[in-house]
Order: structure tokens, then sequence, then C-alpha cells
């Protein structure tokens, strides 16, 4: 597990080019963020009991906080003013970013610089916490989180007392709700939650969080989704061995599945244009994939047998779902009859793997 995060900028070419590691972290680094406001203020988190923010022009850590417990969690308020850290302990610990301090130059200026402190916590007892979010409005105080028992918890964030009140919560899914994700256009009109039972559910703001519709080409859980910057876009990935890519107004795919070597715990669009970056576990994903799915048969062996018996069983029972239909054209693809079309989805090589994709255009 890694222990440094790498920056990167994308040149003419969309090639993905290194430009800083910082170093810091004495544990694998879990999950980090960019400030909503300020674009050179990075956060990350660590199962090294710290939070840290750093300068990504100049490369360095600014600030180091310590926490009580192996961070896995991070999300920034959307007005840059907290930052939550959740812990393997199911506890939030929320920072404040907006507290200033003087400190002396080597010149012995006095100059004002910010000074972060935590500022409150929130212990959830007997209640598996997971990933949480503040909406996407700038001075919201809806505050999400995701539980084990696949539950929404709504929140109300108030940012004078530094608490958040439980106002709601709604049964999401059968499994645990692992990741959520709103979309960033200025619409603002879904956001989507991967769970452990391998479905995506999208969901609509405006109607009082209704769920329009679900992705379940998925077949394991669902580790990370994401929106593209203008909505239309939504990516989730699974430990399968693949990126599914589908229009959040109708779920359907809108260009070829994504093949991968390892599951992917990360997902992230450019915020300007159509390309998605990911990264992802060094593990076999076939070893993964068999244990997740409790197999006792290779995936391309148990895809020929399921056809073999589809085909046995044709005249016996109707058309099959649109879910099995997409789950069966993974199956398919992953044996390697159906190759990927490269000249609807283009991939650039580089510290993460960048694609850009293009609509299927039906002929």
């Amino acid at each position: 597990l890694d222990t440094t995060t790498t920056t990167t900028t994308t040149n003419n070419n969309n090639n993905n080019i290194p430009n800083g590691r910082l170093l810091g972290h004495r544990d694998s680094v879990e999950q980090l963020r960019f400030s909503p406001v300020h674009t050179d203020e990075l956060v990350s988190v660590s199962s090294d009991k710290t939070v840290k923010f750093w300068d990504v022009r100049q490369k360095k850590e600014v600030q180091s906080i310590p926490t009580h417990g192996e961070n896995i969690n991070v999300a920034w308020s959307p007005n840059g003013k907290t930052v939550c850290v959740g812990d393997k302990n199911d506890t939030l610990t929320f920072i404040d970013c907006t507290t200033m301090r003087a400190v002396k130059t080597a010149s012995g200026k006095e100059v004002e610089v910010r000074h972060r402190k935590p500022i409150s916590r929130k212990v959830f007892k007997e209640t598996e916490v997971n990933e949480f979010a503040w909406d996407r409005e700038k001075e919201s105080e809806k505050f999400f989180v995701l539980t084990g028992d696949g539950k929404v918890q709504c929140n109300v964030w108030d940012e004078t007392k530094h608490t958040i009140k439980n106002v709601h919560e709604f049964v999401a899914h059968t499994g645990g709700c692992y990741t959520i994700a709103f979309d960033p256009s200025e619409k603002k009109t879904h956001f989507a939650i991967g769970s452990a039972d391998s479905l995506v559910s999208i969901w609509n703001i405006p109607v009082g969080y209704m769920c329009l519709r679900t992705v379940a080409r998925h077949e394991t859980p669902v580790r990370t989704v994401a929106f593209s910057h203008d909505g239309n876009f939504l990516a989730s990935a699974s430990e399968d061995d693949f990126i599914d890519i589908c229009d959040p107004v109708s779920s359907k795919r809108v260009c070829e599945p994504i093949f991968v070597r390892a599951p992917m715990n990360a997902l992230a669009w450019h915020p300007k244009t159509h390309a998605l970056a990911y990264a992802g576990d060094q593990e076999d994903l076939n070893k993964r994939k068999r244990e997740a799915l409790n197999l006792d048969e290779d995936l391309d062996a148990k895809a020929s047998r399921m056809e073999e018996e589809e085909r046995g069983n044709a005249g016996g029972r109707g058309g099959a779902s649109m879910e099995e239909n997409d789950r069966d054209d993974n199956r398919r693809r992953r044996s390697g009859n159906i190759k990927p079309n490269v000249n609807k989805v283009q991939q650039v090589e580089g510290i993460v793997r960048l694609w850009i994709p293009k609509l299927v255009v039906d002929e």
C-alpha cells in the first residue's frame, strides 16, 4: 500500500505528467480531496491516524492534524470552510479551515496563515459508517452519511455550533451503502449511491430523494461512483474487471465498458472535459472475484457454461431481463470474443489511467 501522494498535470496530448510527490504519511493513503475553493490545496487521510493538508504548488505539507483512529474517508464542505474525516471506529471528526494565526517569517515579518483545527467529533454507536458528503449547494446544511445497513442518514450541519443532527433516514439498498456522488453541474439534479449489493442507485434531488433507476451491470460490491463535470455521464466501479459509464437519466451505457485488471478504488472526472481517471488495487482480480462471488470455477469457463445452458433452455422459458442481458454481455466481452471498440473509447497512459469516452451513436 502506497504512503505517497502523486500530483499530475495533463499536457496538450492528454498525457498525464507527474509533477510532484507529496511525502509524509507513514501508512497507506486512503483518500484525498482537492479544496472546492482553493485549487492548490489538497487534503489526504491515512491509516497512520493523521490528516495532512498540502500546498500543491510548493509540493509541501502545510499542516498535519492527529486523529483518534485510522482514517479512511474525507470530504470538504462546498464552501471550503470545513473538512470531515471518518475513521475505522465509525467516528467523524470535523475540522475548521477558516481560523488564521500570525507567524513570523525568516525575515522577521509577521504574516497570517491558515491554522486548521478539529472543532467537533461525532461517534456513531452500533452503526457502520462508510462514505459521507455534503450536497453541492455552496452554503449547504445537508450532510449525508452512508451506513453499513443500507441506509442513508440525512443530517443538518450547523456551521455555527459545529454539530450535525439526524433529521431523516431512508433505506437505499439491501446491502451496505459504500459510496456516494452528487451531480456537480449547475443542474444538480441527481446523486448516486454504490452498494454492497452490486447495484448503483440513481436518485432525483428536486423531488425529495426519489430513486429513479438502478445500474445492475455489476456483479460485486460497488466501490466508487463519479459524475462528469456536466452531469451527463455517471461512472461506477466495483470488484469486477470493468468500469461502467452510463447516462444517469436512462441508466443505459453510453460507451464501451472500460476493462481493468484489478478492482478500482477511485474514479475522478476532469472538471472541464469528458476524461476519466481511475486507480485501484494491485491484487489478483480473478482470485478476489472468485472469493467475492463464491465461485469454484474460472470466470471464462463459467461464462461459456452459462451460454450453453442458455441455448439449451432457450425454448423452455421467456427472454432474459435487461440486467441479465447486460451481465451476459460483460461475460462475452471478458472472454475475448468481443473486443472493446477503440474507435469509441480512447486510452491514454499515465501515472493513473485516463480514458476519454465518446458517445455510442446508434446506427
